[in-house]
């Protein structure tokens, strides 16, 4: 029986055409990026290629985890996909980019997050450093003690073997970077400010606060200078060993030491900082508010900030929000 040729002509176009889309379909998941903002994506060690394959596809990397297996079989590289931190770029690196680079291991280095936040002191920086075996406890506040206020809060990735000089610098090239060169004065208010308010408006009245009663020669008062000041005087009287905890000082006990942080017993401001300052202090710091208000107290609940103008009405304040 003869087949019509037409029929047979037909069903190869058929196969081809099919053959062709399979072939479009495939290329384009393989090939063509799924866009998108970077992605950090952790691979643990002892992954198999398939879930390596559906960690990718949940984190939006790559179309098909089916697909992506099926190529790192036909690379001979199942099995081999390396464990680590890799970012990957949707926008730029396609499923076949992203295979490749986990065959030959290019991840990330193997470095260490550290947080240092707003309000943190030397001491506080080098705990942090320290609790994720960085450094040995006192290391970096014996090195970098004297540029207390020029750390900038944020988070930092160091690799083991960092040396502290290294982690300073970073710190300080970042404070540069993100907060220019303030004045020293600008950085002890800021530094003081930290410890004192939360929001934007709060520091920035507390900033006019500390102005007023500069202008007016009266002693700040600030008990988190005066407990800084001790917490120093008894590091160094212990040859700068290890750090100091500001919140184990007494201060009622510190306010009739003089010291250059008492400012109970001296007019104007301690002679550096004592805390690192973020961007919001330092900015406040720069722009104090002006007001008539010369005192402020915060409620043991730490809800808001209440200030006035007279030490009759602080005293009242200070009798009804603190018992005292």
């Amino acid at each position: 029986m003869n087949i019509p040729r037409i029929q047979i002509s037909q069903k190869v176009a058929l196969a081809w055409s099919i053959t062709g889309a399979f072939i479009l379909a495939l290329a384009y998941v393989l090939a063509v990026p799924v866009g998108g903002a970077p992605r950090e994506i952790s691979i643990a060690k002892g992954l198999g290629t398939d879930a390596i394959a559906r960690t990718l596809k949940g984190a939006g990397v790559v179309r098909s985890s089916l697909v992506f297996s099926l190529l790192v079989r036909a690379l001979g590289e199942d099995g081999n996909l390396r464990a680590g931190r890799y970012i990957i770029h949707p926008r730029d690196e396609s499923a076949w980019d992203i295979a490749l680079k986990m065959a030959a291991g290019r991840a990330e280095p193997e470095d260490i997050r550290v947080l240092v936040y707003e309000g943190m002191n030397v001491w506080e920086v080098d705990g942090q450093l320290a609790a994720v075996g960085l450094i040995s406890r006192g290391a970096f506040a014996k090195e970098w003690y004297q540029d207390e206020g020029t750390f900038f809060p944020d988070t930092y990735r160091f690799l083991p073997g960092t040396s502290v000089t290294e982690m300073g610098r970073t710190m300080q090239e970042n404070f540069r970077a993100k907060a220019g060169f303030p004045r020293q004065d600008t950085l002890i208010v800021a530094s003081m400010l930290e410890k004192e308010g939360k929001t934007q408006e709060e520091l920035e009245l507390i900033a006019g606060v500390i102005q007023n009663r500069i202008k007016r020669g009266m002693p700040l008062q600030l008990d988190a200078s005066v407990i800084y000041g001790a917490c120093m005087r008894s590091w160094k009287a212990q040859g700068m060993r290890g750090t100091c905890d500001v919140t184990d000082v007494p201060s009622g006990r510190e306010a009739v030491i003089d010291s250059p942080y008492n400012t109970y017993t001296r007019k104007g401001l301690p002679e550096s900082p004592i805390a690192n300052p973020g961007a919001m202090a330092i900015k406040a710091a720069e722009h104090p508010k002006a007001s008539k208000f010369l005192y402020y107290l915060s409620p043991r609940d730490g809800s808001r900030v209440i200030f006035t103008e007279t030490y009759a009405e602080h005293v009242r304040n200070r009798a009804k929000y603190l018992g005292i």
